[in-house]
């Protein structure tokens, strides 16, 4: 399924747009919509440069619990922006940070990576977090910071012209339990999802790619002889991925082509863990003694979402709504919490100048990169789906991404990243 097909590289239109100034003394500097991590750090970063924000989530308010399971990645680049601002601790808890990786083909590794000895890691570890904790950890942040509200259970039903142009200022229809509103801000920020309802409402086409099968993974007890060790494992039909998650276990991710995936996530159990097992050698009695049950095993469907432009008049798109990519290479939350990082400054800067200058900027470095991104995915999701389709299919070496950009983030962008999260705090409140 795809909206009308858009190019990869920015918008020839217009270079800038005018940012329009808060309309009343109620409206904010900011509206972002989506309190996920993305927004929520965009905002914790927004209001400690002394800016006005309003986060606004369709969800009820958060409640303790272990929530959806899902437990990404965090890279060292990442970690060092939360390092800056302090959350680190409170993500480390609960989980085994990740070390170092190793590849491996028959049997045999080939390949092997150690954050310690990566040059200019902020830390030396990458870190397995649940997604409910760390958007946790950053609403109490957010919470704590002055001129920052989050409004829960919010509905936004349009985003009308403001001065009746086209590609002019833009208000937000918003509705809460009081009632309906138009809010006008300076400018609004799309922080919500693949399927960004901002991104549809703000008239930017995308071109999406949708994979309903092709992912499955599996979940056990952590063993004691596994460590904080990510293995990737190649297989004849695809690769295994093995890593370290929050709570004390243990994530066998698999990616492989959609025929295969189908049919045995459709299967029996047991063909499932045999399955895993044979994929992976090293566990595979633990795998078959500790896997009892079908909730052990979840599938997921994913989308890569490459939209027209970021940069809609006064509307900005950031993580997911502006590139939602595959999980092949785990990169998906980590781009969208560096968007976020870097995103501050520039947004900060488009509204002291009133245009959309420093925007534009951002999003002609970061766009390319993105794009790239997303291409080495198809192509090597092509091959694996290639590969495993041969007779007798065979367990060399595929393909994984460069390890440096994973780790450390686009390089265009690492200074910005490092200084994220040690700009001096101007509101005080």
């Amino acid at each position: 399924m795809s909206e009308p097909s858009a190019p990869s590289e920015p918008s020839t239109r217009s270079a800038t747009n005018p940012l329009p100034q808060p309309a009343t003394a109620a409206d904010t500097d900011v509206v972002i919509v989506g309190a996920g991590p993305a927004g929520l750090l965009l905002g914790l970063l927004l209001g400690r440069l002394g800016r006005r924000v309003l986060l606004i989530e369709r969800e009820p308010a958060p409640r303790p619990g272990p929530g959806n399971g899902i437990c990404p990645i965090l890279q060292p680049a990442t970690l060092g922006v939360l390092g800056d601002l302090g959350l680190l601790p409170d993500l480390v808890k609960g989980t085994t940070p990740v070390t170092h990786g190793e590849v491996i083909a028959a049997d045999t590794v080939v390949a092997g990576y150690s954050y310690a000895e990566l040059p200019g890691a902020p830390v030396d570890f990458a870190l397995p977090t649940s997604i409910v904790h760390l958007r946790d950890v950053l609403t109490e942040a957010v919470r704590a910071t002055p001129g920052v509200e989050i409004v829960y259970e919010a509905t936004v039903h349009g985003l009308p012209e403001r001065d009746g142009t086209d590609d002019g200022p833009r208000g937000l229809l918003l509705e809460t339990a009081e009632g309906i509103r138009t809010l006008r801000p300076s400018l609004i920020v799309g922080c919500d999802g693949k399927r960004s309802a901002v991104r549809r409402m703000a008239g930017i086409s995308s071109e999406i790619t949708e994979f309903r099968r092709g992912y499955l993974e599996l979940r056990v007890p952590m063993p004691d002889f596994w460590g904080g060790v990510m293995r990737a494992y190649f297989t004849a039909d695809g690769y295994m991925l093995g890593t370290p998650i929050a709570d004390d276990q243990l994530l066998f991710v698999w990616i492989t082509d959609e025929t295969t995936a189908g049919r045995v996530a459709d299967g029996s159990l047991a063909e499932l863990v045999e399955r895993y097992a044979s994929g992976i050698p090293g566990a595979a009695d633990w795998i078959r003694a500790h896997t009892r049950d079908r909730k052990q095993v979840r599938e997921f469907p994913h989308h890569i979402v490459r939209p027209e432009r970021w940069v809609a008049g006064n509307v900005l798109l950031v993580g997911d709504s502006a590139h939602g990519v595959h999980v092949y290479g785990g990169q998906g939350l980590n781009l969208s919490l560096q968007d976020a990082a870097c995103l501050a400054d520039a947004v900060d800067e488009a509204l002291t100048a009133g245009d959309t200058a420093a925007l534009r900027r951002f999003e002609a470095i970061r766009m390319p990169f993105i794009s790239a991104f997303q291409d080495m995915q198809r192509i090597h999701l092509a091959a694996l789906a290639e590969r495993s389709g041969q007779q007798g299919g065979g367990q060399g070496v595929g393909h994984l991404p460069e390890f440096a950009p994973l780790a450390l983030g686009q390089p265009e962008l690492r200074a910005a990243l490092a200084a994220a999260g040690r700009r001096p705090t101007r509101n005080e409140g």
